[in-house]
């Protein structure tokens, strides 16, 4: 198996006509409590994922951006002077926007040298499983070293969903709570407890209706959230007192919560919570944006293999299509791999 990182080296070389000055690369984000996106009000519980967004990029003599991905046919050029103007939509418009923003960091933009960039993942994209804030990530960092800037504008602070991409280390998870933007890491060696995280892909339908699904029902939103914040309050506890098995019940209190306050759930991802509880999950819940159809299961790691025939099972006999089950598990955060 191809390693992605030579892969990029490779491709950035094929696309641009000159080698890459690096390769950088970011982790993606599983929320096993809370939300990544309302620091003000929601804490969030996360691990950064082993599963990364990987870019070659290198400096030019002029101030163009040149993005190109592994996943689209498509070159995108953009003057660093026209970044203000330019109405790019798609897949380079959060690129474009990071490139802005860190350039913005600067003292002296106006001296600062177009990029290369090209960019490939292993994180499923669409999943909830924080496949944009890896971008971020990994592009902040880059531009950081390669415009030779402080190195505190890689942290993106005005991103607390890319919280876990850039401050995640191995065998932690992530802790953020009401009011905090920068998350505290936490031990977390879920080999060492003998436990496993199953991410469950039902492949349903997605959709971003959230304000449509939720917005006649403010109070049992607030409640929501005030519980959850107390979920992950109780979640750290236990990871600090090493019996992350309690982290179970927790998972299986915030769906409910999620299906039945927030309602954002679907019937496809209930079906994969009931049938990997059933099966001998410690707790499973919904995972991701409203309606994403991925869930994430907490299971023993002799349990796992049963899980996995369960969730066949279960989907077969409710003629739906067979879910995808990945094993993930913590994993550093942005760095420069070369």
């Amino acid at each position: 198996m191809s390693d992605i990182r030579d892969d990029v080296l490779n491709d950035f070389e094929a696309v641009f006509g000159h080698p890459a000055a690096g390769v950088w690369s970011a982790p993606g984000r599983l929320t096993l409590l809370g939300t990544a996106n309302s620091p003000d009000t929601d804490a969030e519980l996360a691990i950064a994922i082993n599963r990364r967004t990987v870019l070659a990029a290198s400096t030019r003599s002029d101030r163009s951006v040149r993005i190109a991905s592994a996943l689209v046919d498509e070159l995108i050029t953009v003057e660093l002077d026209e970044l203000d103007t330019s109405e790019i939509a798609g897949w380079s418009r959060l690129a474009l926007a990071i490139v802005q923003e860190v350039m913005a960091a600067s003292a002296h933009q106006h001296e600062l040298s177009g990029v290369d960039v090209f960019i490939d993942t292993t994180i499923p994209v669409g999943a909830g499983l924080g496949s944009s804030s890896a971008l971020e990530a990994a592009l902040a960092l880059a531009l950081t070293d390669l415009w030779e800037l402080d190195a505190q504008t890689a942290q993106l602070s005005h991103h607390p969903d890319a919280a876990a991409c850039v401050f995640a280390l191995n065998d932690h998870a992530l802790v953020r709570l009401e009011g905090e933007s920068r998350p505290e890491p936490l031990p977390l060696d879920w080999t060492t407890a003998g436990l496993e995280l199953l991410v469950i892909d039902t492949d349903a339908p997605t959709a971003d209706a959230l304000e449509t699904a939720t917005a006649d029902d403010e109070v049992r939103r607030t409640l929501h959230t005030v519980t959850e914040n107390q979920r992950i309050r109780d979640a750290v506890l236990a990871i600090r007192d090493e019996t992350p098995r309690l982290l179970g019940a927790l998972l299986d209190a915030s769906h409910v919560s999620l299906r039945d306050d927030y309602r954002i759930s679907t019937t496809e991802v209930d079906l994969a919570v009931e049938t990997a509880v059933a099966a001998g999950a410690l707790g499973a819940r919904m995972l991701g944006r409203p309606f994403s159809g991925v869930a994430v299961a907490l299971v023993d790691t002799d349990t796992a293999s049963r899980v996995r025939v369960a969730l066949d099972g279960a989907f077969a006999e409710h003629a739906m299509g067979q879910p995808t089950v990945e094993e993930v598990s913590p994993s550093q955060g942005a760095v420069r791999d070369r």
